[in-house]
């Protein structure tokens, strides 16, 4: 029989069994011998196979599976850090430009006034040449005395005293006093003394003195060897080289002060002592 031969039964014990001779009660008592200890053989194998079993249930580790949502929401990406704006450079704020108020000369200017003055104490005493209103002259004119020029003169102008110009010059004046009221005068003014100029007076030309006063307006470099007064009135478009500066508020200086005569060792001043 096939279903016993993995039971370990001795083959002469079956033979003996399954034969025909020989007793029958024998037989019987044999046969129920085999079968109880082929019964416990299978139960003990059968009993180490559920211990084997369950040992192995026991070691292996529970392995669950958890179902998986699907979702049709995307997971965000990480958010990357905010860059910190510059700060906008703000432009510059435009300065409005205004005209320039610039007043007209007349009887009432102080350079004026001077001059008139001036002129009166060099009649009494020396010698004053009066260029009349109404008078034209083309061409250079030079005096040993003073000047006065009410008229129009188109040419330089040399004297060895003062020179008051109310009139039109249109040229370069050299004296020891120059005083100019007048509406526009082309050309320089060198002096070995003061300059004054009144308002509303227009100089295009430079300007070398040893002191000045300016009211007007003056295009030009003015040089100076001692104080220069640049009054309310005043228009400056030029550099000023002076001993010393005065600028009084309302005026307007377009260009570079040096106080180049004040005799002070500015470099020496700074150095390491």
């Amino acid at each position: 029989m096939s279903t016993f031969d993995d039971a370990n039964v001795d083959k002469d014990l079956l033979s003996q069994i399954f034969a025909d001779e020989g007793d029958d009660a024998e037989t019987d008592a044999l046969l129920d011998e085999m079968l109880k200890e082929v019964g416990e053989d299978t139960v003990s194998e059968a009993d180490a196979q559920v211990e084997e079993v369950k040992a192995e249930d026991v070691a292996a580790p529970v392995q669950m599976e958890l179902p998986v949502e699907e979702t049709s929401e995307e997971i965000p990406a990480e958010a990357e850090p905010e860059q910190e704006e510059e700060p906008k450079k703000e432009p510059k704020a435009e300065v409005e430009m205004r005209p320039v108020e610039f007043a007209t000369n007349s009887d009432d200017d102080p350079v004026r006034k001077e001059a008139a003055e001036r002129m009166d104490e060099e009649r009494t005493s020396g010698t004053v040449t009066t260029i009349t209103s109404g008078t034209t002259i083309r061409g250079g004119i030079s005096s040993d005395g003073s000047l006065e020029v009410m008229g129009v003169i188109t040419g330089d102008v040399e004297c060895q005293g003062k020179v008051s110009i109310i009139g039109k010059v249109s040229g370069n004046v050299i004296a020891s006093e120059i005083y100019v009221s007048t509406q526009r005068l082309e050309g320089g003014l060198s002096s070995e003394g003061a300059v004054k100029i009144g308002v509303g007076t227009i100089i295009l030309g430079d300007v070398d003195a040893t002191s000045a006063y300016i009211a007007g307006a003056v295009k030009g470099d003015i040089d100076v060897n001692g104080h220069v007064v640049v009054d309310s009135t005043a228009i400056v478009q030029g550099n000023i080289k002076a001993k010393s500066i005065q600028v009084n508020n309302g005026a307007v200086v377009d260009g570079y002060c040096s106080l180049n005569y004040a005799g002070v060792d500015l470099d020496g001043f700074f150095e390491q002592r």
